[in-house]
């Protein structure tokens, strides 16, 4: 990536420097001294430079400036004169104009209007042969791209020509790529597998077809292979147990959900405790798995949408902790400005307020208060918000008044909005009460 710093000649903003390496400002002394591109090209080695390094350099300026511009068919006509640079005799600048090459290519072709498939089939191959340290990358992104044209059996071809490729001595860089490119082969063969199963019709066993069952065993073995290994492997986990709840195999499905929820060899990752929790529920698990699950979640995420879920079953709960928590977890989820609007959360957080006081416990609601008084009163009962609501969100500013009433707020001027609303919502709420008893008085016509 340094190298292509270089290449791109990035210099600090505000340097004005010209073909002959001086700049306009060089005579005025300066007391701090301009920020130094640790990888730019100096100017000495600028004025060294061979006729076809400039036209080179000038000519990926060009492409920059013409990709800047989204003029993307221009760019293109430079691309296309600066891959001579392919024929650079030095193997480091090779190296890097491959890469540069290939970047730029793709993004050019994704944005140009008259671009084909075989465009791309074109770059990419001309980029294999001549980066061959980037070529396992390269095939998989070409897997994508075929993948996205709906060519599957072209594209799992590239990943298993990717997978059984090596270049000298393996470093960790390129067992870091084939270890992704394995598990993309078993990916494509879950997707095949899927693509077998929609196609089959109702009438049919698909657990006894064998040509499914041997797309499962190509896939169940890679990447049970896979996610066995410490990483992040959320498409691939998915799938596995995709296809293991096919077969009703629920018992490793749940072992493999697990290992990669609470394996402490894995890296954090809340997506694990998602997939757990929905797979629990699907399955009908008692609400205490539930909980449990959710509990780890709340300590990742205190903000996840899943939390109101997990204030409900708290709710339900027979444990005293577990009631006293869902005062916490509603009251965190509102410190958050993505849940400042919510009607659910403010319903819910004055249902648990009520169960709170009916229950005696109006002291727990009091210590919750006062963590966050100042800044709920900043955050949620300003003027500016009581305004607001009663022009937009009238529901929504009544529930806020109940819940400020019940913390003891109802003397501020928040709620000098609420009278006047309260009244009409409560004049609206009287009829629709009214109407209804009349409609269950009326008969039924025929």
């Amino acid at each position: 990536m340094d190298d292509l710093e270089a290449e791109f000649n990035i210099f600090p903003s505000g340097l004005n420097v010209d073909s002959s390496g001086s700049s306009e400002d060089e005579r005025i002394p300066r007391k701090i001294k301009s920020p130094i591109l640790l990888h730019a090209s100096p100017a000495s080695a600028r004025s060294k430079e061979s006729g076809f390094h400039k036209s080179s350099r000038l000519c990926l300026k060009a492409i920059r400036d013409a990709m800047l511009r989204h003029h993307w068919q221009e760019a293109a006509q430079y691309l296309s004169a600066y891959s001579q640079t392919l024929e650079e005799t030095t193997v480091s600048k090779q190296s890097v104009a491959c890469e540069i090459i290939w970047r730029l290519g793709t993004e050019i072709l994704q944005h140009h209007p008259n671009s084909q498939l075989d465009d791309f089939n074109v770059l990419y191959e001309q980029m294999k042969n001549s980066g061959v340290k980037n070529y396992a990358k390269i095939c998989l992104e070409h897997s994508f791209h075929l993948l996205l044209s709906g060519n599957i059996n072209d594209a799992k071809r590239q990943l298993s020509v990717a997978a059984s490729w090596r270049y000298g001595k393996q470093s960790v860089r390129q067992s870091l790529d084939l270890k992704l490119i394995h598990a993309y082969c078993g990916f494509l063969d879950y997707f095949i597998w899927c693509m077998k199963k929609s196609s089959m019709s109702t009438d049919e066993d698909c657990s006894s077809n064998r040509e499914m069952h041997s797309y499962f065993r190509q896939a169940s073995v890679t990447l049970q292979e896979v996610i066995t290994q410490p990483g992040v492997w959320d498409p691939f986990v998915l799938s596995y147990v995709d296809m293991l709840e096919f077969y009703n195999d629920q018992d490793e499905a749940l072992k493999v959900l697990q290992n990669y929820a609470y394996n402490k060899d894995y890296p954090s990752n809340p997506n694990a405790h998602v997939y757990l929790y929905q797979f629990l529920k699907r399955h009908e698990a008692p609400p205490a798995k539930l909980i449990s699950t959710l509990k780890v979640l709340h300590h990742l995420v205190p903000s996840h949408e899943l939390m109101l879920e997990y204030c409900s079953l708290l709710l339900t709960s027979e444990v005293q902790e577990d009631l006293e928590e869902s005062l916490t977890v509603v009251f965190n989820l509102l410190d958050y400005p993505s849940w400042k609007y919510d009607l659910n959360t403010w319903n819910c957080l004055l249902k648990v307020m009520t169960i709170f006081k009916t229950k005696g416990l109006q002291h727990l609601i009091d210590k919750e208060w006062e963590k966050r008084k100042d800044l709920w009163l900043s955050m949620h009962f300003r003027e500016c918000h009581g305004r607001k609501e009663s022009e937009e969100n009238t529901e929504l500013l009544l529930v806020k008044a109940k819940v400020a009433k019940r913390l003891g707020q109802h003397g501020r001027s928040y709620n000098k909005f609420n009278t006047e609303v309260w009244g009409r919502c409560n004049v609206k709420e009287k009829k629709q009460q009214v109407c209804k008893k009349r409609s269950k008085k009326k008969p039924n016509s025929i």
